[in-house]
């Protein structure tokens, strides 16, 4: 055997190794376990419709098509509405369950509505929420990935000691990896974690990749817009597409999961709505960063199609999940002309972290803990304040706006970088991995000095 050839066989069973290592990770789906139907309504969600003045609401019932009712009445003694629709049973790989949905529209500002939901004989508890006032002051809360196992309880009482705090924010954002497979056991995870919030506050969410079932092509598996009816996937290219108006902000979700030739499609939709925007403020979502937190050639696809569009559209921040870190990126404004670019985050509300690259592109990192932000408008000024696990404050900025031009005002420079190995990586990664991780830290801690 010449040399050549030599080198062509060991390089042929190399990547023969690398791709039977990982082919699960690449195409591998979990056997999703049986599941009971629910045979009375249940996991009601209230989240957003097409424009200010309405909501749509989701529910899940039995496993066949049949009639459904939605009742809603307000506090000012106005007759019941009836809204009637019909469910719609998905089967998935280890069981069908219908599900239902409903626009709610003209509704009125600073409004409290009480409503059910019905189907056949069966009828929900009353439910409630509130319509915002007519104004262009507001504030959401932000959580990257959520993605917990079943025996995981730690995002169940997060969230109330959260809310508890914010009960003013107008809806609750999710950027992806809500849940840990699509299975029915994790939106069962889901909704017992949101509680009552998920039908008193509306809950939005961008897809992520285990939205998704794994395969030579992609395909986002048909239960998350049927819970989250916003997304209208005949009218996008089979994208996951939405834009929804609040105040004087405008929010653009997008799928950064989907096979690179969908991405065209996706570009033109955002590069339309960007430039038709009226809007003061523009917020992109989008599961995967479109600058890396991991490696350069990370989401090097998503980056191609988003990363200049971003910038030349006046988008002002960029809202990213994924890669289990949180990052906030540095903005140029050596121009003189405040920022040319968006604010970018990195965000995660989950138990795993992911080895980082830690390099200077970035203003403010973090590890080993569940964050989540807190983000207001309020005349002139948006607020970005993040908060740990211990709901402390642990990084705030703030974009002034003036016309044309956007001033940052970094607020938390000063507050101390938490950076370390977590428990869960110790636990859940190979000591090799572990070393090379704690030696990105010292790396940056010494750069820093």
């Amino acid at each position: 055997m010449t040399k050549k050839k030599l080198v062509l066989a060991v390089l042929f069973i190399a990547i023969a190794l690398f791709c039977y290592k990982r082919w699960d990770v690449w195409f591998g789906n979990p056997p999703e376990p049986g599941y009971d139907i629910q045979h009375h309504p249940a996991r009601v969600l209230l989240t957003v419709g097409p424009s200010e003045s309405s909501r749509y609401v989701s529910w899940q019932c039995d496993s066949v098509a049949q009639l459904g009712w939605l009742d809603l009445c307000d506090t000012l003694g106005h007759d019941t509405l009836v809204y009637e629709t019909m469910g719609q049973p998905f089967r998935s790989r280890a069981g069908v369950a219908a599900y239902f949905s409903v626009l709610l529209d003209s509704l009125r500002t600073d409004t409290d509505y009480h409503y059910r939901v019905r189907v056949g004989q069966d009828t929900s508890a009353w439910m409630q929420f509130h319509t915002p006032a007519a104004s262009d002051d507001f504030s959401f809360l932000y959580f990257g990935d959520v993605q917990d196992e079943v025996d995981d309880n730690a995002f169940d009482s997060l969230l109330p000691n959260i809310m508890a705090h914010n009960a003013d924010a107008s809806f609750l954002l999710f950027g992806g990896d809500l849940i840990e497979r699509p299975m029915d056991k994790y939106w069962k995870k889901v909704f017992a974690s949101l509680s009552t919030y998920a039908s008193s506050y509306p809950i939005v969410s961008v897809p992520g990749n285990h939205e998704y079932l794994k395969g030579v092509t992609r395909k986002l598996e048909e239960r998350f817009p049927l819970v989250f009816p916003y997304y209208d996937l005949e009218a996008t290219d089979d994208n996951a597409l939405f834009s929804f108006k609040r105040g004087d902000a405008r929010f653009f979700l997008l799928d950064s999961n989907k096979d690179f030739w969908r991405l065209w499609s996706q570009r033109m939709w955002l590069e339309k709505e960007l430039s038709a925007c009226k809007e003061k403020w523009k917020i992109v979502v989008l599961h995967h960063p479109i600058r890396s937190i991991k490696g350069s050639m990370n989401n090097w696809v998503v980056k191609q199609f988003f990363d200049d569009l971003v910038c030349e559209k006046g988008v002002d921040l960029v809202l990213q999940g994924h890669e289990h870190g949180y990052a906030r990126f540095n903005v140029d404004t050596s121009s003189g002309k405040g920022m040319t670019e968006p604010l970018r985050l990195v965000s995660y509300c989950s138990r795993k972290d992911y080895m980082l690259q830690f390099h200077g592109d970035v203003a403010k990192w973090g590890t080993d803990s569940r964050y989540f932000q807190r983000i207001s408008f309020s005349g002139d000024t948006l607020s970005l304040s993040t908060f740990d696990a211990g709901l402390q404050l642990y990084d705030r900025v703030k974009i002034v706006k003036t016309g044309d031009s956007r001033r940052l005002i970094d607020e938390g420079a000063d507050i101390p970088e938490k950076i370390r190995v977590s428990d869960w990586f110790r636990a859940n990664k190979s000591a090799k991995k572990v070393k090379k991780f704690e030696e990105n830290i010292e790396k940056w801690r010494k750069s820093k000095r």
